[in-house]
């Protein structure tokens, strides 16, 4: 009897130590900060403490094993204790860093107690890349109830098998619907299932505004995808709205403006806070266009879309002014978002009416506001199937089938971005941006230009006046030098 309790003991703690959810995440090797051993992580959850019993190997520019990773306990049922939400969770959230590699594809392989959890190959991508590959996509279920999202899945499977690497996943927000919801379950099935591809390629995410629990706090998603934001490395009382990051040719902005669309932001703090760290972070990426010249700003939320019985379809233009001022000035690319459950193609526009462009056939140019995407076509099964929308005058195309968008920056002046159905894996649009290097020098760094510009007028206007003055003081004393040797004379 002792032995089957003992044994029966063993298994239920193995059981809470078995790991799951395996997810990679770049890290701030790829910020501003570009610490060297900070370049992946690898996150994986259990349900007990599990201390010391995992290490990673790592197959890359050397062979080595890593023993030494931070373990953190996420306590929801603590969050919530007095509230009506009653929820009853707890896991253990785990996290490996890779230091940055030379070689461009790392091998490597979770192990537990000498049993391999999980064996993959991942691109771990260059700062100086001269192509760049990331997947957009977004609202995206994975209950399975509908089936809506079981064909991404199952894209991403053959993906996987044919070893198509891509440098990153961007998530544009509204994971499981909810993540918090059924006592947090619907969440660890979202992280059971989706490591299916977030352990094969790092996975960057924006908050949806169905990820952020019955608090509103989004706290599970964020212990749960710690992204690398600023705040993390210093002081300031930065809340975890914005981060950014550089692969290749491209710098890439996340921005979650949440609080500001739900009225949430009444005396405009987190407002100005955000569009602050965004002036920075421009001026920053502005000063570096040489060598980093595309400029990509990722988020949940639309400035323009279709559905006018969604406030953020009629209002987001206003609720997001400040921040639409700042993608012109400093000519930002693309910008991508969700929410709406279905992909869109939109014009650059600004202020709620045309801004100026030129375009070929499908190649943007000369474009003096962002091309805008809606990236909400992964499969949810919340709300009604994906739908065509009545036409605006901003809408170029629009596509109801699921799908995921494929971002490739060619070089530094050519940009494709092409919508994958993923039911048949075909291309259903495709367009092209082409950067204008002459305008490009002009535009980017004409308040720059312009600042040294005014200062040598400035001294050079000085300079006249000196001499004027010089110049005048002399004609003074000769006259009356004259005037005295003509008195002389006489």
């Amino acid at each position: 009897m002792f032995m089957i309790i003992f044994l029966f003991l063993m298994e239920s703690i193995q059981k809470q130590c078995e790991a799951y959810g395996v997810r990679l995440f770049l890290g701030h090797y790829y910020t501003s900060l570009k610490i060297d051993t900070d370049a992946l992580r690898i996150v994986f959850n259990t349900k007990n403490i599990c201390n010391n019993q995992f290490q990673l190997f790592i197959k890359g520019d050397l062979e080595f094993n890593i023993t030494n990773y931070k373990t953190k306990l996420l306590n929801m049922t603590d969050v919530y204790i007095g509230t009506k939400a009653n929820i009853e969770y707890e896991t253990y959230i785990h996290t490996f860093q890779i230091p940055k590699q030379l070689s461009s594809i790392v091998f490597y392989t979770l192990i537990s107690n000498d049993t391999i959890i999980k064996q993959a190959q991942v691109k771990l991508p260059h700062l100086q890349q001269e192509t760049t590959k990331v997947l957009f996509f977004g609202d995206m279920d994975s209950r399975w109830v509908y089936n809506r999202s079981k064909q991404t899945f199952d894209w991403f499977e053959n993906q996987i098998k044919q070893n198509i690497q891509f440098d990153s996943l961007i998530f544009t927000g509204d994971m499981a619907y909810n993540l918090e919801s059924d006592n947090c379950q619907r969440g660890e099935l979202w992280l059971s299932r989706i490591s299916l591809f977030t352990s094969q390629y790092p996975f960057m995410i924006t908050p949806g505004n169905h990820d952020s629990g019955y608090n509103r706090k989004q706290i599970f998603i964020r212990e749960h995808f710690e992204m690398p934001y600023q705040n993390m490395h210093n002081t300031q009382d930065y809340e975890n709205y914005f981060y950014s990051f550089n692969i290749g040719f491209v710098h890439f902005i996340q921005y979650d403006p949440v609080k500001i669309i739900y009225k949430a932001d009444p005396y405009n703090l987190i407002r100005d806070q955000l569009l602050l760290q965004f002036r920075n972070d421009l001026i920053t990426a502005v000063q570096n266009r040489e060598e980093v010249p595309w400029i990509v700003v990722f988020t949940h939320y639309p400035i323009y879309c279709n559905f006018m019985d969604d406030d953020q379809c009629v209002n987001n233009f206003q609720y997001l002014a400040e921040f639409e001022k700042l993608f012109k000035e400093f000519h930002v690319d693309l910008y991508v978002s969700g929410h709406q459950h279905n992909y869109q193609r939109n014009y650059p526009y600004y202020q709620n009416n045309s801004a100026s462009f030129e375009m070929d056939g499908n190649i943007y140019y000369n474009y003096e506001s962002p091309i805008t995407i809606i990236e909400g076509a992964g499969g949810a099964d919340y709300g009604a199937e994906i739908m065509i929308l009545e036409n605006k005058p901003y809408t170029v195309k629009q596509m109801d089938q699921n799908g995921v968008g494929l971002l490739q920056v060619m070089n530094k002046t050519h940009l494709q971005f092409q919508q994958i159905r993923v039911s048949t894996n075909q291309i259903i649009d495709e367009f092209w941006i082409i950067q204008n290097r002459d305008t490009y020098d002009i535009d980017y760094f004409n308040l720059e230009y312009w600042n040294i510009f005014l200062i040598v007028w400035i001294l050079i206007f000085l300079l006249i006046l000196i001499l004027f003055y010089l110049f005048r003081r002399l004609k003074l004393k000769f006259n009356k030098q004259y005037l005295h040797a003509t008195d002389f004379i006489v």
